[in-house]
């Protein structure tokens, strides 16, 4: 008898599910901090003669909603970061401590220059 023909992918190869969804909160906390800073971006135009409804609107964009946004996907990329870090473990130990202080210095960043955190 003649052995089955080896696999077209081994297993090593292919991306498994934690990977992917670490890449994908890194990816995922990367777009929403970028569409965050976009919404704020709007909030701070400049209208000809603007009405009181989109003077309050532009408040809400630079105020809320934008920054709302953008620690979401702060949240995102921080969870991505320390799950790279404690789940994948075939990384060098020092790439996986690399992870976490960065990880930690992204939520420092978000606590030190929040305006919308405690009321500050």
């Amino acid at each position: 008898m003649r052995e089955p023909p080896p696999p077209m992918m081994s297993a090593p190869m292919m991306m498994g599910r934690t990977r992917m969804m670490v890449a994908a909160a890194i990816g995922l906390g990367l777009l929403f901090l970028a569409v965050g800073a976009m919404v704020v971006d709007l909030g701070n135009q400049v209208i000809v003669s603007p009405t009181p409804e989109q003077t309050a609107a532009n408040a809400n964009l630079r105020v809320f909603i934008g920054p709302a946004i953008a620690h979401f996907g702060m949240f995102l990329f921080v969870v991505g970061l320390i799950g790279a870090a404690l789940f994948l473990e075939e990384m060098d130990i020092f790439v996986r401590l690399f992870l976490l202080i960065v990880s930690f210095v992204a939520l420092l960043l978000v606590l030190a220059n929040s305006p919308t955190l405690f009321g500050i």
